[in-house]
This record gives C-alpha cells, sequence and structure tokens, in this order.
C-alpha cells in the first residue's frame, strides 16, 4: 500500500506540475514572431534541470536547441513553437485569452492546445524522472515562428545542427502537434503529404472586346491551362497517406472593365503530393503542360515543403503502447491534415511523430483544454521519455508503478 501510495502522489504531482507550467506559457502574450518573454522563462525553466541551452536567432525570430546527455544511447526530441495566432475579437472570449483560467474542468487560453500544453506536458515529464535517467539524450526544439511564415524558425533550426554534423541530429523526434479529434490519443500523425505552390502569370495582348482580332484574351488561354491541370489524375495514395490533390487557390485578370480583354492573368494554385511525387516530378509535369500549350507566362514556385513518412515501426509502438496504456485509446495511423515542422525535422536519420492535445478548437474564439487531457499528456510523454532515458529494469519497475496508481 505504501508503494501504490507513493506512485500515486508522483502522478498527482506530474499531473499538477503538466497543468501549471501549462498556464504560465499560455500567459505569455506571445503573437507570432514576438516571444513576449516566454522564451527566456523557458531557458532558465530547462537551465535549471541541467539542460545546454543554445539560442539560434535569424532574422529577429528566437530558437531554442536544448539538449541533455545521461550516458550512452539515442537522442529523442521533442519540437514545439512558443507562437500563437492572434486571439481575435476579445469580447467573444469567455475568459481572457491569456489570463490562462480555468472554468469548468477545461484551461483556457490562446495557444493552449497548439501548442504550450505539449511543451508544458514535455517538460514537466522530463522533470519528474530527471533523477533516473542513466542513458541517451534529450533534446528541446522550440521555435517563436511557426504560425507565421515558418521561414526563420525551425528550418533555420535545423540547418544550424546540420553544419553542425549528422551526430548533432536527433534520432528520434516527437513534435507536439494537436493531433488527436475527439478523443486524446485518437490520431497519431506518422508522415505528412508534401505541399508546393505556384504563381502563374499568362500573358496576351489587351484591347478592345468589339475587335477581338487586335486582342490576345489572357484568361482564354488561361482556361486551356487549366482544363490541362484539372484533367490530370492523381494517386490514390495509401492507407496512411492521402492521395496527391491539385487546387485553384486564386484566378485573376485584373480591374474589371466589360469592354476590355484581359493582356494577363494570374493564376495560383497548390499540390498537395504523397510520396509518389517528388518537387522536381511536379515541376517537370508542368512545365511541359505550359511548353505544349505555347503560352507565354512567367511561373513562381513558393513554399516547397517535402512529405515524410515514418518507417520507424518500433518508433510508432512506443508511442502507441503509451497512448494504450494511459488513456486506453488505440490510435488510428495518420498522415493527413495540413504542414508542420515536422516538415523541416524529418530525414533519413531522424524519424518524426506528431502527438498532442485536441485540435477540435484551435484557432478559434475560447481555444481551450480539458485538463484531464493535460494530465494524461504528461503521463504520455513520460511513458515515452523513460523508453530513451531509463535502464531496462528501472522501466519495468517505473512503468508497473504508474500503471498501479493510474488504475
Amino acid at each position: 500500500m505504501q508503494v501504490a501510495g507513493t506512485a500515486l502522489k508522483r502522478c498527482a504531482t506530474l499531473s499538477e506540475q503538466a497543468i501549471a507550467l501549462t498556464q504560465k506559457l499560455v500567459r505569455y502574450k506571445s503573437i507570432t514572431p514576438d516571444d513576449a518573454g516566454s522564451f527566456c522563462f523557458l531557458v532558465r525553466k530547462l537551465q535549471s534541470l541541467g539542460f545546454d541551452c543554445h539560442e539560434v536567432t535569424r532574422q529577429g525570430v528566437r530558437n531554442l536547441v536544448a539538449k541533455r546527455v545521461f550516458g550512452p544511447g539515442e537522442t529523442l526530441a521533442f519540437a514545439g513553437h512558443l507562437d500563437v495566432v492572434p486571439p481575435g475579437p476579445l469580447e467573444l472570449w469567455q475568459s481572457p485569452p491569456f489570463a490562462a483560467n480555468i472554468q469548468d474542468g477545461r484551461l483556457y487560453g490562446r495557444g493552449v492546445a497548439d501548442m504550450k500544453g505539449a511543451i508544458a506536458c514535455f517538460i514537466a515529464a522530463v522533470e519528474s524522472i530527471l533523477a533516473q535517467c542513466t542513458r541517451g539524450s534529450l533534446m528541446f526544439l522550440i521555435t517563436c515562428d511557426e504560425e507565421g511564415e515558418a521561414e526563420h524558425g525551425t528550418a533555420a533550426l535545423m540547418s544550424h545542427l546540420k553544419q553542425q554534423g549528422i551526430d548533432h541530429l536527433p534520432d528520434y523526434c516527437l513534435v507536439g502537434e494537436p493531433s488527436s479529434r475527439k478523443t486524446l490519443g485518437d490520431v497519431l500523425k506518422i508522415g505528412r503529404r508534401g505541399s508546393l505552390s505556384a504563381h502563374i502569370r499568362v500573358y496576351g495582348r489587351q484591347g478592345h472586346v468589339a475587335y477581338p482580332h487586335n486582342c490576345d484574351n489572357a484568361t482564354h488561354h488561361t482556361a486551356r491551362l487549366l482544363q490541362r491541370l484539372l484533367a490530370l489524375e492523381w494517386d490514390k495514395g495509401t492507407p496512411q497517406m492521402p492521395g496527391t490533390t491539385f487546387q485553384v487557390t486564386q484566378l485573376n485578370s485584373g480591374e474589371f472593365v466589360d469592354n476590355v480583354v484581359p493582356g494577363a492573368c494570374d493564376v495560383c494554385f497548390n499540390f498537395r503530393y504523397s510520396s509518389r511525387f517528388n518537387e522536381a516530378e511536379l515541376k517537370r509535369l508542368i512545365d511541359d503542360i505550359l511548353l505544349d500549350l505555347d503560352l507565354n507566362y512567367d511561373i513562381e514556385w513558393q513554399r516547397p515543403c517535402a512529405p515524410y513518412f515514418n518507417q520507424a515501426d518500433e518508433f510508432v509502438a512506443l508511442i502507441c503502447n503509451a497512448i494504450e496504456a494511459v488513456v486506453r485509446q488505440v490510435p488510428v495511423l495518420t498522415t493527413d491534415g495540413g504542414t508542420s515542422d515536422g516538415r523541416f525535422i524529418a530525414s533519413s536519420h531522424t524519424q518524426v511523430i506528431e502527438f498532442g492535445l485536441r485540435n477540435d478548437n484551435i484557432h478559434q474564439v475560447n481555444e481551450s483544454a480539458d485538463v484531464q487531457d493535460i494530465a494524461d499528456l504528461a503521463h504520455i510523454y513520460q511513458l515515452v521519455i523513460q523508453a530513451f532515458c531509463l535502464d531496462p529494469q528501472r522501466i519495468m519497475d517505473a512503468q508497473a508503478e504508474q500503471l498501479e496508481a493510474l488504475t
């Protein structure tokens, strides 16, 4: 009974620390890319836990690499962002967006789910077992520019690590994006489709609509282009990864006058593509169509993001087992949704998985998270960290003690 009582107390302490730390982080008004003091707070916290912290700043964006080595073994990284989107109309919030108040079992605040809650849970989980860690390494990869253009955030941070050599890259990375849908742990993101956008300006010759022989209608040429693009057939994907899709995002022939033939037309579009394609293949496909149509055009390719897919079955199984142990949930493995900073981290050396709180109200007025979800997420992260940093016998003892208390 004494052992169970001690374990229960430890579980309660972890839950309380995760919730309290989430509140502290949410209270920083860190709207992209202003960290509003949250960056220094996080550095002080991690330094107090023995982490070596190094700031990587690019164009005013603050990024953090923090690492602690416990012994021989692999490196597990946690990636997250401190920046949040603007709160929107303040009068629509039932609790001030940066007050981090708890009402009816939910913690309200901008960024609580996306994704300060996950950062807090991982730190609390690390702190709870720090004295027992004897092998492997833990790393934090934190940026203040994920919700914006993300040009100088995690991409710059990873470029910095790669310049130091492959030994400085983590073996595994857990991204704390809010991946869960209806219940905590119902979804695990094991990859993402790639994304590629383009802006094409098709040229013609402006003129009077009554004299079409003196004009060259740019919108007609653009219509031919779109007809070809929309007729393309794409792959259907896999059970884990949706197929490739093509969507027009903007069409503009300039200021409208009903007796003028447009001399130029802009069309913007986006590919979300599966691992069956790559960036070069998509560009070549569009170039061939443009060449075949003999158009006069300019093209600008924008915001390329390569797809990635987690092949590390052991890493996937480890997190799935931790989720099932804590919340009795078997997650669906998927790669759907938009892009995330995982795209900058994933490589042949680093396997990436995204798992965090529920995403049902992120970026909305009254963003909130169930406090029980925050507590459970901290315990799931704790089990994952134990697998990397505790010796096998201590892992079994710790997990048995934790699960006894949770049940």
